[in-house]
């Protein structure tokens, strides 16, 4: 197919590295199992026509949509079934996550939840080969809530593709994918009701080069109602195929439609973007920022260009790279040290990666020299792309400007940018950068701003990350400035004008100001969040900060108060947490107020306040710090009798109310409320409506984010065994209802020795409660049974 552009490869086709192995599996499975009859992981022939039937009879006629993981029921509808169709189904799912971006699903849990299929039978089956992993840690679309929720009816979609499929004729199958449109007409017949986003996906895998990864109709059709002169007179693809292309990745483009600038013309310039915007408008405005730091960056840029060119004509590299480093301060001096290291050991080999990395001076010129670069000799994503892109500045400082992953981060935090695939190369990980400052760049030039180039919007983006200190601006300004960047504050002035007043307002508000001096990021890595998780933090403390209160619930060893403690934190400091925990004898007196004997007239009684009480004087006392009252075990307790007319307070903040045992009160907006719920225990009474419209609930559930990300980044971070986490997510897979599940925290451990003991001690005894009536059941959760199915071999623990 050749676009309007000239070029073969159409512009839906993602053109990062990342994106590849996705669609080389898919045209594999297009080819050797739609039309042909193999496997796609075992490479075998198999009887098509005889699996897909049985496939049909073990899962369309025995529906279950009832409650419990979709593994789990699939795993019962296929009880039945041979192993072709075991391994079919597997491969399906394999089709259904491939166009999953690692944003809404990480390749380890698509791995691990299609081998769990695949193990549903133990002869005759196989597990996904190595050379086909690479895909699932990639992908091309976010497909929404429902793709997850409605697995069930996009895994019946996909097999009634593959029935239709092999009724044909082999010649008729091929035909049927010669073109997006041969195969929209070979399955017309088939119902796509509710289902369309898996279509759009599947047609996506199998024609990247004709079908967009766009598979939401209605992001389709306002896409078409903002770009399309007239909708009426062009279909979704002809569309496309006249657009310019915004991605560029070694000579190859394409159209993604949730990038800069068309996520902009068809969704708007987002409030985070906007309020981004509104904070980088004064900072560039700064009297000093545009002679001193833009002409401080060109400066270093042209010598590091005549360095360059001199390690490149044959001089010694060894001085030239000193001084690079020396006069740029651009990269952390312990990478630095660490490069120029290697640069003496390996002049020859740094001055062919120089070569390639100014062949094609971009993302693609990034992985390029990278390449050439042993990883065993210079470690660390972040250093090596600071490195490279610092090289790379000097060939076009206006357009690729330095990187540095804190700066990175927080802008892409900030103006709520697009996460990279978990595969992401580090030239995609330049790129998805140099794509958030063209957003900020564009919302400026919208709303009357500087125009400026990506090196002035990068100098922005480092002060906005960096500095501490506004010049010029009022306490109240520099202080909200911290809070919206660290995370914490909820100021969103719409314009500089106006920034003073949201201020104010802010100091009015909910939390006026902080003493944890850690951003979001920080706190992320010491939770052991990943970058999905990171997000959700951010997400949280949003939430909170909106509210007011929020509940943390979910099964135990997942962290719920563990992360409370770290979120209250984060957000009022360690001097100004309140932490309590209800139970059953806990009362309004215990909690709010009430009369206790005077210990100095042990005939009298006083007046005494609880906890909360205390904490909310505190509150209203000290307007200018933010008070957080942790209630671990929220449900343990009566919560009607203990809360009182806290009822009412916690959804009428702004009004007074009279106590109990008399005066009144009213709820200081500068207090938040985290509480924490185990549900995995069903003797604990459920919150009641009510209460729950007070509180923004939040879900801390294995497999899951946050939840999904913690055991392997704790894993990797401390040096742990990588397996812990696949055995975990199987035994996960076992148990039907979610509020059951395991909680990382069981595996946070440093040695196999106490993940056993855990294991026995703590997971054991619970699972043999809910299994009480059923010992077979739980025997599937023997540790060693377990590590043997995730590791593919056996193990023996008088041997480990």
């Amino acid at each position: 197919m050749t676009n309007r552009h000239g070029e073969v490869n159409g512009l839906s086709r993602a053109v990062q590295p990342s994106a590849q192995p996705m669609y080389e599996a898919a045209a594999r499975w297009r080819d050797e199992c739609l039309v042909g009859d193999r496997s796609l992981f075992g490479g075998v022939e198999m009887n098509g026509v005889a699996s897909a039937r049985q496939l049909s009879d073990g899962f369309m006629d025995q529906v279950d949509t009832g409650s419990g993981s979709f593994i789990t029921k699939l795993r019962s509808q296929l009880s039945d079934v041979g192993p072709e169709a075991v391994q079919m189904a597997a491969e399906l799912l394999f089709m259904h996550f491939l166009v999953m971006s690692t944003t809404a699903m990480s390749g380890e849990k698509k791995r691990e939840q299609v081998n769990q299929v695949v193990a549903i039978r133990d002869e005759g089956t196989f597990r996904i080969p190595d050379e086909l992993e690479p895909a699932l840690f990639g992908g091309a679309a976010n497909p929404g809530t429902a793709y997850s929720a409605m697995r069930w009816k996009m895994f019946g979609y996909l097999i009634r593709v593959v029935i239709h499929f092999k009724n044909m004729q082999p010649d008729e199958r091929k035909g049927a994918v010669a073109g997006l449109s041969s195969f929209r007409r070979a399955t017309a017949e088939i119902d796509v009701q509710s289902v369309w986003s898996q279509q759009l996906a599947l047609e996506h895998l199998l024609f990247p080069d004709e079908a967009p990864a766009v598979v939401s109709r209605e992001d389709r059709d306002a896409i078409m109602s903002a770009l399309a002169a007239d909708p009426s007179d062009l279909d979704f693809e002809k569309l496309v195929a006249t657009l310019e292309p915004n991605v560029e990745y070694g000579g190859r483009r394409s159209v993604e439609l949730y990038r800069t600038p068309y996520t902009q013309r068809w969704q708007g310039a987002s409030e985070k973007l906007q309020t981004y915007a509104d904070w980088a408008r004064l900072v560039f405005e700064h009297d000093d920022f545009a002679a001193s730091e833009m002409d401080w960056k060109y400066e270093r840029a042209e010598e590091i260009a005549t360095a360059s060119r001199a390690i490149l004509d044959g001089e010694d590299p060894q001085p030239h790279v000193k001084h690079i480093f020396r006069v740029a301060d651009l990269v952390d001096y312990r990478v630095a040290i660490r490069f120029i290291d290697w640069v003496i050991e390996a002049p020859q080999r740094f001055r062919e990666a120089l070569s390639a990395l100014h062949a094609a001076p971009g993302p693609a010129g990034i992985d390029a020299f990278l390449h050439q670069i042993p990883a065993t000799e210079f470690s660390g994503p972040g250093a090596r792309l600071s490195v490279a892109s610092l090289l790379l500045f000097a060939v076009d400082p206006k357009n690729l400007p330095p990187w540095r992953e804190e700066p990175a981060k927080t802008t892409s935090r900030l103006t709520g940018g697009y996460r990279s695939q978990q595969s992401a190369t580090s030239g995609e990980q330049y790129l998805d950068f140099l794509e958030r400052l063209d957003a900020v760049i564009g919302v400026l030039a919208q709303t009357g701003g500087p125009v400026i180039n990506r090196l002035e919007a990068q100098g922005v983006a480092w002060i906005i990350a960096k500095t501490n200190d506004m010049p010029g601006q009022s306490e109240d300004v520099v202080r909200a400035f911290v809070q919206w960047r660290d995370g914490k504050g909820t100021t969103e002035p719409k314009s500089t004008d106006s920034i003073s007043t949201a201020t104010q307002e802010a100091s009015d508000g909910i939390a006026p100001a902080v003493s944890d001096t850690r951003t979001v990021e920080d706190l992320a890595r010491e939770l052991y969040f990943d970058d999905a998780g990171a997000s959700w933090l951010q997400e949280t403390v949003e939430l909170l900060q909106r509210k007011g209160q929020i509940i943390l619930q979910g099964p135990p060893g997942t962290g719920k108060t563990h992360i409370a403690r770290e979120l209250a934190r984060f957000i009022g400091g360690a001097d100004d947490v309140v932490l309590t925990q209800f139970h059953p004898g806990t009362t309004y007196e215990d909690f709010i107020q009430g009369l206790r004997p005077d210990p100095n007239n042990p005939t009298a009684f006083t007046l005494v306040d609880g906890p909360f009480l205390k904490a909310a004087r505190d509150a209203e006392q000290h307007p200018e710090k933010t008070v957080v009252v942790i209630i671990d075990e929220i449900n343990r307790g009566n919560i009607p009798a203990v809360f009182g007319e806290l009822y009412f307070l916690l959804e009428y903040r702004d009004q007074d109310i009279t106590l109990n045992y008399g005066g009144t009160f009213s709820l200081p907006k500068n207090l938040l409320v985290i509480g924490t719920m185990n549900t995995a225990d069903r003797s604990i009474t459920a919150l009641d409506a009510a209460l729950r419209r007070r509180f923004f609930i939040l879900d801390l559930r294995p497999g899951e984010v946050p939840v999904d990300g913690m055991l392997r980044m704790y894993l990797h971070a401390e040096g742990g065994q990588a397996w812990f986490a696949d055995l975990l997510d199987s035994a996960n897979s076992l148990i039907k209802d979610r509020d059951q599940h395991i909680g990382p925290t069981h595996l946070m451990v440093g040695n196999e020795t106490d993940a056993r003991r855990s294991w026995a001690h703590s997971v054991l005894p619970t699972l043999q409660e809910l299994y009480y009536n059923n010992p077979d059941r739980w025997a599937a959760f023997d540790f060693d049974a377990l590590k043997s199915s995730v590791r593919g071999i056996a193990s023996d623990a008088a041997t480990d």
